[in-house]
């Protein structure tokens, strides 16, 4: 599925993104630097409820944040790691099986820790208000 979409749509795009997905778990998102990972990320923890602040965890590597009914939400960033087995090290893996959601940008970097039931999402640079998103459903 594709869809092209203004930034300042982005709250209304997560929302229909969650409606597609349901109920998967895992989503796994990619694109070039500042095509959108993290902001569409943080309009998802919005729509999934969460009160926190949602920021790029690209040196925690894992954020935990609550959603609704004290739901656990992961955002991942793997764009600092180099192989699987860092990614394992870093318990990422374990946030994977955990049942929980996990948002996990930079999925590239370590492809053989997600499971089959995987949601791909996949941003590209249109124009600096415009962005395509790819999404594959498992």
């Amino acid at each position: 599925m594709e869809i092209i979409f203004a930034l300042d749509e982005i709250e209304t795009i997560a929302q229909n993104f969650l409606q597609i997905v349901k109920p998967n778990k895992v989503f796994a998102f990619s694109g070039d630097l500042g095509a959108g990972k993290t902001t569409f990320i943080n309009a998802l923890c919005k729509q999934l409820r969460v009160t926190e602040s949602v920021t790029s965890p690209t040196y925690s590597i894992i954020q935990e944040y609550a959603g609704d009914n004290d739901e656990v939400i992961y955002h991942i960033d793997l764009y600092r790691l180099k192989s699987d087995r860092e990614a394992m090290d870093a318990g990422i893996e374990d946030c994977i099986i955990s049942g929980e959601i996990c948002m996990i940008e930079w999925p590239e970097r370590a492809p053989s820790l997600f499971p089959a039931e995987t949601v791909y999402a996949s941003f590209k640079i249109i124009s600096v208000r415009v962005r395509k998103l790819l999404i594959q459903l498992p």
